[in-house]
């Protein structure tokens, strides 16, 4: 039994019309193809989107076309370019047989062994451990086995003549003549011709350089590290890693010092010093200087220099250095005990609420200030002769580097045309060539002047033209 029979026994309308009901939606196949190196629910979720990137994994090898037709090869005759005996031989080429070079023929690289005349080795090559014949031979197998100098030393195999003396070479004897020969036929060539050394010229003739002791040296040295036993080995690793550790200590020190250093010549301390700005501050301040000095004194350590101040010491070779001294450490008696005085009455004034009457008058907080932080005895230069010594004194000094030319004053655009003007009739350029402190000095000044003198005769030329306008209405 449906659900339209059970409407019609309870005599109840239908709900939709059977021909108005809309068709079902029409499901949409998906391929059903599987995709190799993506995952199904991966899949699933593009939907009907086509994904835009499709993994393909080839397994297996390409299926060979065996309906294609082979390539030709072709047994044919060619000609080795590298030989002198015009031999020839053949080969397989693929394809059609073409004339061309043979392509191994490009590898045969000879080395360029020069050769020499009889006037040339008895001008600069004769050697009496030598003679012109085993020269020769030396050359020849130098040439035929491309200074292969292993191969060389095997295959030399002098047959002196009767009158000469039997030799035995080394390595190291052959070496040495070839490339002293070498050498001084370049010398006599280009001595010669007189044309000028190149650059390639000269890196070729530095390299023939052969010093046949320092050759030996260095293999001596070569047999004695391969012939180390067990034992020097591991003693030797042991010291390349005693010195290496002695490396990271030292760079650590240095390290810890530069650290040090940075810490002593730039201090930064976290407390703020605003505490210290008050009346109330600064007499806190006084008291735990007081307070430290009499815990010092009875203990017996001497106070050091910097507590109570820049000690001033006597430059050696100056005029009156004793006396200089001695004035100095009279400033700084009277100084300390001012400040200690000032500080008792301070005290004595906030305990009992009236004066002492062996307390110092009243110090202000500027003063006090200046007393026990700013106040040092320093010896200056006599007057005159700071341009001498190349001293200078400043009451502020800006923060960071600077131009001296930038910190010249301007005027405003109009006035300062005007002057620049001036300047130029003047001969004066714009811009200091030597802008030392004396130069931006004058020539500031100079800048000054010159508008002062623009105002004076602005002010003249008005009063002119006043005249001038009262001239006429009177006459």
């Amino acid at each position: 039994m449906s659900s339209a029979d059970i409407r019609d026994m309870l005599d109840l309308p239908s709900q939709v019309p059977s021909a108005g009901r809309p068709p079902p939606a029409k499901r949409i196949k998906t391929d059903g193809k599987k995709l190799d190196g993506i995952h199904r629910e991966l899949h699933n979720l593009l939907g009907e989107n086509t994904h835009a990137v499709t993994v393909m994994q080839n397994k297996f090898k390409e299926k060979p076309n065996w309906m294609q037709k082979p390539s030709p090869w072709v047994w044919t005759k060619f000609k080795n370019q590298a030989r002198k005996d015009d031999l020839e031989l053949y080969h397989w080429v693929r394809g059609t047989p073409t004339n061309d070079e043979y392509p191994f023929a490009k590898f045969d690289k000879q080395v360029d062994v020069p050769t020499f005349s009889k006037e040339e080795y008895d001008k600069g090559l004769a050697d009496t451990a030598w003679t012109p014949r085993e020269t020769d031979y030396l050359f020849d197998l130098c040439r035929e086995y491309d200074l292969r100098w292993l191969v060389i030393q095997d295959r030399y195999d002098y047959e002196p003549e009767e009158n000469e003396p039997p030799s035995i070479r080394t390595l190291e004897d052959l070496k040495e003549r070839y490339y002293f020969c070498c050498r001084k036929l370049m010398e006599l060539r280009r001595d010669a011709s007189g044309v000028d050394w190149t650059p390639r010229d000269l890196e070729l003739y530095n390299g023939m350089n052969f010093n046949k002791d320092k050759e030996i040296m260095r293999k001596q040295y070569l047999e004695r590290l391969l012939s180390r036993s067990p034992t020097e080995i591991a003693e030797e690793e042991r010291l390349i890693l005693e010195y290496r550790r002695l490396q990271e200590s030292s760079k650590k020190l240095v390290q810890d010092r530069e650290e040090l250093l940075r810490l002593l010549e730039s201090p930064q301390t976290a407390n703020s010093f605003t505490q210290y700005q008050s009346p109330q501050g600064l007499s806190q301040l006084a008291g735990n200087i007081l307070a430290s000095d009499k815990n010092r004194r009875r203990k017996g350590v001497p106070e050091p220099a910097a507590q109570g101040g820049p000690v001033a010491r006597a430059v050696p070779g100056t005029p009156n250095s004793g006396a200089h001294a001695q004035a100095v450490a009279q400033a700084q008696q009277a100084h300390v005990a001012g400040v200690q005085n000032g500080v008792h009455g301070m005290k004595q004034t906030q305990q009992t609420g009236r004066p002492s009457a062996q307390a110092a008058p009243a110090v202000s907080k500027v003063e006090l200030a200046q007393s026990v932080t700013a106040k040092k005895v320093v010896k200056r230069v006599p007057p005159g002769e700071e341009n001498l010594y190349g001293i200078s004194y400043h009451d502020k000094l800006v923060q960071g580097v600077h131009l001296r030319s930038t910190r010249i004053s301007t005027l405003k655009p109009t006035v300062q045309t005007k002057v620049a003007s001036i300047l130029a009739e003047l001969g004066i350029a714009p811009k200091l060539a030597m802008p030392t402190a004396k130069v931006c000095e004058r020539y500031e000044a100079l800048q000054q002047a010159i508008n002062l003198l623009i105002e004076t005769k602005k002010q003249a030329d008005k009063l002119d033209h006043e005249v001038k306008v009262l001239t006429s209405a009177n006459a």
